[in-house]
């Protein structure tokens, strides 16, 4: 994470999350956010300067998160899990922990609005970062001969990439986060024996 978690900060962003989900993010105001954090807004604005900086900081949370989480999943023990298994998981938790924020809420368009618009360069810094767990984690399947990479297959950057896409492409279309894991486990099974 960027910085210490702080037990305020924590509560604060926290708060931010569940208004930002349940009234969107036009709706939500700071002083909305500091009651709900149970505090005064004189100290929200100690913590956060405005609302952006507050959607900023949630979508550094969120996103760093299921980096964390994507590594652990990827870096699971190969003698005790599939590469499957440790492809789904490292989507899932960077796909649906990430997505899950706008796309389970009636507010999920107006979100991903104000995502696009505050916090372009924290997803693309996020996305570069996934791409190159990926790409390091079919690199190193390939070394061990659970997959065959490069030729005639594609090169386990490109392979990581279209992997990242097709599983991305899952989200929408599937009206709720249990249809998109059951797509997700179907769609890297079959993409996983492609590459063997």
């Amino acid at each position: 994470m960027s910085e210490p978690e702080n037990p305020k900060r924590e509560a604060i962003l926290l708060a931010a999350n569940t208004l930002f989900r349940r009234y969107g993010y036009r709706r939500t105001s700071m002083e909305d956010i500091a009651k709900e954090a149970g505090m005064s807004r004189p100290s929200l604005y100690s913590y956060f300067k405005n609302k952006d900086e507050v959607f900023r900081s949630l979508s550094e949370r969120i996103h760093e998160r299921a980096l964390y989480e994507t590594t652990r999943m990827l870096e699971a023990d190969p003698e005790k899990t599939t590469l499957e298994e440790r492809l789904e998981g490292a989507l899932a938790a960077k796909l649906g922990g990430v997505h899950t924020f706008g796309d389970e809420s009636p507010h999920g368009n107006e979100i991903c609005d104000e995502a696009n618009r505050l916090c372009g360069d924290i997803v693309y810094d996020a996305s570069s970062r996934f791409q190159a767990l990926l790409t390091a984690a079919l690199r190193k399947a390939n070394r061990e001969g659970e997959i065959a990479l490069g030729s005639p297959g594609p090169a386990p950057q490109i392979a990581a990439e279209l992997l990242n896409l097709g599983a991305f492409g899952l989200i929408r279309g599937a009206e709720d986060s249990t249809t998109f894991y059951k797509r997700l486990s179907h769609f890297v099974r079959i993409y996983v024996a492609g590459l063997r």
